[in-house]
């Protein structure tokens, strides 16, 4: 059929009949391109959550290199609350690792420094308030007893007690990480902060050892107490160690190095020996 039609118009004056009349045709409809609104605001950058700016200005404040004081904040930061923490947890020398403790994360050497401080406070004021309680109940001449060099006491247990927390940890990571490889590698600061914070566990043992002054006449009992002050304070903090130790030990060596894991612990438990014998020789004289 076509798509023309044919209509018959009767004139006298015009020989054809036929006209041909085009129909209108449809309106086309034309598709438009889609219009595009720029949002002036896409391309700045999303709002921060306070943690991220948090996490951010951290970073920032502790930018620097190894001979920057500012690189060192980081070890440092922490606030009062989370030490307490720390301290309750460390009061108990079966307690393992906590299990969401990243190995690799730095350590906190606030409690390095200032534990340690306090523990030497506290040995050398139980040791001389000891000492003077000897010297009230003592029935010898004063002139016979023996003079203690306190400045001598103080300096080598300075030497002592900070000398250990950072020469074993020292060791003990420098073998880990270059002769035995093993990952995940806990960072050097959290060994530190391992063995700062067993020293809590010597407290104990030197308020007891107060107790010393007044047995200054029974030599025997007071070699006792000596003893049992040294034995407690390196049994608790010797367990604490040796368990938070094992704990990550577990979980970072394999089994083929068993005998390796074994044989660092024995050597980390004898070195704890040692550090107890030198406690006993600096604070309570010779073995």
């Amino acid at each position: 059929m076509s798509k023309y039609q044919t209509l018959n118009i009767d004139d006298p004056f015009d020989e054809t009949d036929d006209i041909i009349i085009e129909p209108d045709t449809p309106p086309q409809l034309t598709t438009s391109k889609p219009i595009h609104t720029e949002n002036p605001f896409q391309d700045l950058p999303l709002p921060q959550t306070p943690l991220q700016q948090h996490t951010d200005s951290l970073t920032k404040s502790f930018e620097g290199g190894y001979f920057s004081l500012n690189h060192y904040r980081q070890y440092f930061n922490i606030d009062t609350n989370e030490f307490i923490d720390n301290c309750k947890s460390s009061l108990n020398p079966l307690a393992k690792l906590p299990n969401d403790d990243n190995y690799e994360s730095p350590g906190d050497l606030y409690g390095a420094v200032w534990i340690t401080a306090t523990l030497l406070f506290l040995l050398f004021f139980c040791n001389s308030l000891a000492e003077l309680l000897s010297s009230w109940f003592s029935i010898t001449n004063p002139d016979d007893s023996i003079k203690i060099n306190y400045f001598k006491m103080l300096v080598s247990s300075i030497n002592l007690l900070y000398g250990y927390i950072i020469i074993i940890p020292t060791l003990l990571y420098l073998i880990i990480a270059f002769y035995l490889k093993i990952s995940p590698l806990m960072s050097l600061t959290k060994f530190i902060s391992i063995y700062a914070y067993t020293n809590l566990l010597w407290i104990p043992a030197a308020l007891l050892s107060i107790f010393r002054g007044f047995l200054i006449n029974h030599n025997g009992m007071d070699s006792i107490l000596k003893w049992t002050c040294i034995a407690i304070g390196a049994l608790l903090s010797g367990c604490s160690i040796m368990i938070k130790l094992k704990d990550y030990f577990d979980n970072s060596f394999s089994e083929e190095n068993e005998k390796q894991k074994i044989t660092l612990l024995a050597l980390l438990g004898l070195a704890h020996f040692g550090f107890a014998i030198g406690v006993k020789v600096c604070f309570f004289g010779n073995l």
